[in-house]
């Protein structure tokens, strides 16, 4: 054996009761579970402590941030040791035309060498040398950018067919299957009949097509319900990103999302959700404006904000959401270094409502439009309702960062450093809304299988050596939104493909990671 593990209480990820026992790993896999003991290279004494395969975050932002930080230290220290990335219409390949030129700024600011194709990408990633897992869709932004631009423009035969044989030749390569950003442009220009064309796409090779669909707000219950009909038409899976009910008057149309999917699962459609354990989402501070203001190149969205009619059209919907909205927004961080005071900063405490739509079109331009914003907005209760449904899995809706050096950057949302021990300690072990054993399946097995990935999400002989192991009596998440860096207590290792990561919450150093295609 190259590592044993001796007397763990094994939650195996498949929703059996814990057993305790010990655990023999040689190279990358798991080769003994029993009550044996073996001679090792390595020993760890793990009485009194958890041990589960690896978290996976099914919602990950890490395209880019992974490149510059490979260490992923704030998403390895909570115990993730595989991401699904290229989420959200957004993912780190095809790089063409426009969409390229929107990246350029932060893959330079990373200090990255720019790329253009799949495999230039893969094989970037692959001399990083991550210390995670990496699974990845493929971005439809990137693909209608490429194919269109970002003008709201009805995609035709033509443009569809190219877009189609674009995600057709990653799905060969690998690619587990085509993500959506119908709130964010060019995805939002983009109309169901051309979404269920290219989801068709993914048929043949049992893709799944993953969502943040057009509405979380007031049109929830239809952003759904166009979700389940893509996924109906095209006969494939669908994941709803992020699932939430943003805005306090729309808090009440949960049950109905339920009913939705759930009449939709009756049906025979695959339908499964994420969330992140918090009442705040973080976005760009762009993202609520209308379509017609965010449509185009970086420049022409530049030259709206500037324009005085523009201005005043943002003035007069700011004054239709009021002064709760300004409150409810923080701004997270800031491309432009004169203005990096403001992060952290609720946007009500900065500006009135009378100044707050020259204030935010004066902000995006001096920063090229690269500002991020905190938005807090929904309800625990619904929270706690959505994390105890059988299909929803968690993500961290983040990026991969470390406590130091270049991603170390504003004031981002604490999930990227706190997500999967604060569901733990706070949902699982406190307020005891499910058994510690299906928690860990929801953040295990369930996303292997959601994802197909061969071989993880489970403790068993064969499987590959992807393992937490967690004190259940320390277990908690640090990072605020005040100091979001902080990294969380009670994970004592954390092992990757058989070697050990994290040792009490620091890195070892090995990075063992792989890309999984």
């Amino acid at each position: 054996m190259d590592l044993f593990i001796e007397k763990a209480l094994i939650v195996n990820g498949v929703g059996s009761p814990a057993f305790e026992a010990n655990i023999g790993i040689k190279k990358d896999r798991i080769v003994y579970i029993g009550k044996e003991k073996y001679s090792a290279r390595r020993i760890i004494k793990a009485k009194e402590l958890i041990l589960s395969p690896g978290f996976i975050d099914t919602h990950s932002h890490s395209d880019f941030t992974i490149l510059a930080e490979p260490s992923a230290e704030g998403k390895i220290t909570q115990g993730i040791t595989t991401e699904i990335n290229g989420n959200c219409g957004v993912s780190g390949f095809p790089m063409f035309g426009e969409v390229f030129e929107r990246r350029l700024s932060e893959i330079n600011q990373l200090g990255l060498k720019p790329w253009n194709e799949f495999q230039q990408y893969i094989d970037l990633l692959k001399k990083a040398c991550p210390s995670i897992n990496f699974v990845t869709l493929c971005g439809h932004g990137n693909i209608r950018g490429y194919v269109i631009g970002y003008k709201n423009l009805k995609a035709q035969k033509k443009e569809i067919n190219k877009m189609k044989k674009i995600l057709k030749s990653h799905l060969v390569m690998g690619v587990k299957g085509l993500s959506t950003g119908l709130i964010y442009p060019p995805g939002i220009f983009a109309d169901t009949e051309e979404l269920i064309e290219l989801a068709k796409t993914l048929k043949p090779f049992k893709g799944i097509y993953a969502t943040h669909m057009r509405s979380e707000g007031e049109r929830l219950l239809s952003a759904v319900e166009e979700a389940i009909l893509i996924g109906m038409k095209a006969g494939i899976p669908v994941h709803i990103s992020h699932l939430k009910t943003s805005g306090k008057e729309n808090w009440w149309k949960l049950s109905s999302v339920f009913e939705i999917i759930e009449k939709a699962q009756n049906q025979g459609v695959r339908v499964t959700a994420d969330r992140y354990p918090y009442i705040a989402s973080q976005t760009d501070l762009d993202a609520f404006l209308p379509s017609w203001i965010i449509e185009g190149s970086r420049d022409e969205i530049m030259q709206r904000l500037k324009n005085k009619n523009v201005r005043h059209q943002i003035k007069k919907y700011l004054k239709q959401r009021g002064v709760e909205f300004l409150n409810s927004l923080l701004i997270s961080d800031v491309a432009f270094d004169g203005d990096r005071a403001l992060e952290g900063r609720r946007l009500g405490e900065l500006v009135d409502i009378e100044n707050a739509s020259q204030f935010i079109c004066d902000l995006l331009i001096r920063s090229n439009l690269q500002v991020g914003a905190i938005y807090f907005g929904m309800s625990e209760e619904n929270l706690e309702k959505i994390l105890s449904r059988p299909y929803v899995m968690i993500g961290t809706d983040s990026s991969a960062r470390s406590s130091k050096g270049i991603t170390r950057q504003g004031k981002p949302h604490p999930r990227g450093f706190g997500s999967f021990p604060r569901f733990i300690k706070r949902y699982i072990f406190d307020k005891k809304i499910l058994s510690l054993e299906e928690a860990i399946r929801k953040i295990s097995f369930l996303p292997a299988k959601t994802f197909r990935i061969e071989k993880r999400g489970a403790i068993k002989e064969g499987y590959f050596a992807d393992i937490v192991i967690f004190d259940p009596a320390e277990i908690e998440d640090r990072a605020t939104f005040e100091d979001p860096f902080n990294i969380s207590k009670g994970i004592k290792y954390v092992i990757v493909n058989g070697e050990v990561a994290v040792i009490e919450g620091s890195l070892t150093g090995k990075r063992s990671g792989r890309v999984l295609l």
